[in-house]
């Protein structure tokens, strides 16, 4: 196994956890980042270290350092990646809690992105066509925002009068 080989199964781990375990906020994807960024770290010294003593030649070896460091990426990552519920993977399957279909469904869309949304004024969530609305909760929000509006005007036209 070279760098480029140990990278990418450094990014298939990375992508498998947030798949399997996708309630997770912000600190979520810090963790990956900086996670990320250390076991590059870590791969890019073992790379160093195995072309400088030439180590790449021992396939056994070669393996058994694979394995043991897919072993430690998935470790850490299992063991400190944050959850919402602040419960983390490594406990939820020791209790159980193994990921489902609907979870794994969940970590998918996280990385997909919906193509099918009106291009004027995109950044309104209003305008989204496939996208589930709470119809009275968007009514609320319409009332909000027209008494808001009149009782503006209605203040405007006071000042005006006096």
């Amino acid at each position: 196994m070279n760098g480029w080989q140990r990278f990418a199964v450094l990014i298939l781990c990375c992508f498998t956890v947030m798949v399997l375990y996708p309630d997770f906020d912000a600190s979520g994807w810090t963790f990956i980042g900086v996670a990320f960024a250390m076991w590059t770290g870590v791969i890019m010294v073992l790379s160093v270290i195995s072309n400088l003593f030439g180590l790449y030649k021992f396939e056994s070896l070669n393996k058994l350092v694979f394995f043991v460091l897919i072993c430690a990426i998935m470790y850490s990552l299992l063991w400190y990646f944050p959850q919402e519920d602040k419960v983390t993977p490594i406990n939820k399957i020791k209790y159980g809690e193994i990921p489902t279909k609907d979870d794994i469904q969940r970590g998918l869309q996280r990385f997909t992105f919906n193509f099918d949304f009106v291009h004027r004024k995109a950044t309104r969530k209003e305008n989204f066509i496939n996208q589930d609305l709470d119809k009275e909760e968007v009514k609320k929000e319409i009332k909000k925002k027209v008494s808001n509006t009149t009782d503006e005007l209605i203040d405007s036209i006071d000042i005006q009068v006096e």
